[in-house]
């Protein structure tokens, strides 16, 4: 179906613009880190942060994308219980989507820290995620999110380039 997918435990990982260019920012502040402190720029959030994202896209969502603690309830109305959410380091979140049947996870869209989870704020991690999904970037059909992920070998090679 696609040419040199990344498969972890069964599932094809993708991942939507909107998710790269966040990952992207996250490698950047990690690569300047590493410049500025090379003795001690693993002990800085921003590379813990990079972590945290790198263990949820490669293991933690793939042993089982539809474990309960990744549901979304009615955070983002009650028609798009189809997202779903990890939780990690109290405010941050990274939103997915995953079609059982295919076995094939796409990543949407991960907060940074102008978009902490903030309940009632206007820049909430949920609030801004919505809107992102109101303006159709990501999309929230399927197949129109099936169309615009990037392919898992830039994903892989992100990763794999810039575990801390």
């Amino acid at each position: 179906m696609y040419d040199r997918v990344c498969v972890i435990n069964g599932w094809a990982l993708f991942a939507h613009p909107c998710f790269i260019e966040q990952l992207k920012q996250a490698i950047d502040k990690v690569e300047q880190l590493q410049q500025k402190y090379p003795n001690d720029y693993l002990k800085k959030n921003d590379t813990k942060r990079l972590a945290a994202i790198i263990k949820l896209v490669t293991e933690i969502i793939p042993s089982d994308p539809a474990n309960i603690a990744f549901r979304l309830g009615d955070t983002l109305g009650g028609k798009r219980k189809h997202w779903f959410r990890a939780k990690f380091f109290q405010q941050y979140r990274l939103f997915f989507r995953f079609h059982a049947e295919s076995k094939i996870i796409i990543f949407g869209w991960v907060n940074d820290e102008r978009t902490k989870r903030a309940y009632g704020d206007k820049h909430d991690a949920y609030k801004v995620f919505g809107e992102m999904l109101n303006a159709g970037h990501p999309p929230d059909d399927w197949s129109s999110l099936l169309k615009e992920y990037i392919d898992s070998p830039h994903l892989t090679k992100l990763i794999n380039e810039h575990q801390p």
